[in-house]
C-alpha cells in the first residue's frame, strides 16, 4: 500500500503536549521503572561479590538474569499501555504499569521472535536487521492493542509499515537524538525526552493502523484518519 504517512511535528507536538500536562505522572512512571528494571541487575552484581561457592552463585545469577526478563516485559507491556491511553485521549492509571492481563505470554514469544528475526539481519551484514526492525517495529502494539498473536502481530506490522519504511527510519533517528539531548541535559532531560518520544509513537503506530486496509485480514478496521488528537493534553 501506498500514500500512508504520518507529520512528525504533529505526533512530536502531541507527546510534548502531553509529557507537560503530566509530568509529575510520568516522572513516577519513569522513576518506578528505572528502579524495578535495575534492581535484577545490581542484585547481580552484589552476587557476584559475595563470597559464595560457583554451585550457589550460578544458579542465583541465572535466576536473577530470569527475574529481570519477566521484569522488562511486564513493564515494557505498561509503558505501551500507557502511551496508548494518552493516545486515546484517557489519563492511565498508574497500576496500568504492571497491567500484563492477558497478553504476557504473547508478548513475551513475540519478543523472541522479533529478536531472531533481527539477529537474523545482522548476522547478514547488518542492513537486513536495520530494515527488519523497521517492518516489524509495530508488532508488540498489536499484540496489546489488538489482542493478536506473535506471527499474527509480526504480519500486522509488515502490512502497516509497507511504505513508510524511510520515514520511520527517520523517525527514529530523530527519536533517539531527543533522548540523547535528554541525556546530555544533566541526565534529568529524559524525564521530558522519553515520554514525549514514547506517546509519539503510539501515536504513529495508531495512525498508520489507522491507514492500512490490509489489517482488515486480522479483524482490524482501517478510519483514514492521520491528525493528532484535539485534545492538548490539559485535561488528560
Amino acid at each position: 500500500m501506498t500514500g500512508k504517512y504520518f507529520n512528525f511535528s504533529d505526533v512530536l507536538g502531541y507527546g510534548w503536549r502531553v509529557m507537560k500536562a503530566n509530568f509529575w505522572f510520568l516522572v513516577g512512571v519513569g522513576l518506578t521503572f528505572f528502579i524495578i528494571t535495575y534492581l535484577p541487575t545490581a542484585l547481580r552484581i552484589a552476587v557476584m561479590h559475595l563470597p559464595l561457592s560457583m554451585a550457589i552463585r550460578f544458579p542465583l545469577i541465572i535466576s536473577l538474569v530470569l527475574v529481570g526478563w519477566v521484569i522488562n516485559i511486564i513493564l515494557s507491556i505498561g509503558l505501551i499501555k500507557i502511551s496508548l491511553g494518552f493516545c486515546d485521549e484517557q489519563r492511565p492509571a498508574f497500576m496500568a504499569l504492571f497491567d500484563t492481563r492477558g497478553c504476557f505470554w504473547r508478548y513475551a514469544a513475540t519478543m523472541i521472535l522479533y529478536g531472531l528475526i533481527i539477529l537474523g539481519g545482522f548476522v547478514l551484514l547488518i542492513v537486513p536487521g536495520v530494515i527488519w526492525g523497521i517492518k516489524f517495529g509495530l508488532c508488540f502494539y498489536f499484540v496489546i492493542d489488538k489482542g493478536l498473536g506473535p506471527i499474527e502481530a509480526l504480519k500486522a506490522s509488515s502490512r502497516t509499515t509497507m511504505g513508510v519504511k524511510w520515514q520511520l527510519f527517520g523517525f527514529a533517528a530523530i527519536g533517539g537524538l531527543i533522548n540523547l539531548l535528554g541525556l546530555l541535559c544533566l541526565i534529568v532531560g529524559i524525564f521530558a525526552a522519553y515520554p514525549t518520544v514514547i506517546i509519539a509513537n503510539a501515536l504513529v503506530y495508531r495512525q498508520l493502523s489507522a491507514q492500512t486496509p490490509e489489517l482488515a485480514e486480522f479483524g482490524i478496521p482501517a478510519v483514514q484518519t492521520v491528525s493528532a488528537p484535539s485534545s492538548n493534553g490539559q485535561n488528560l
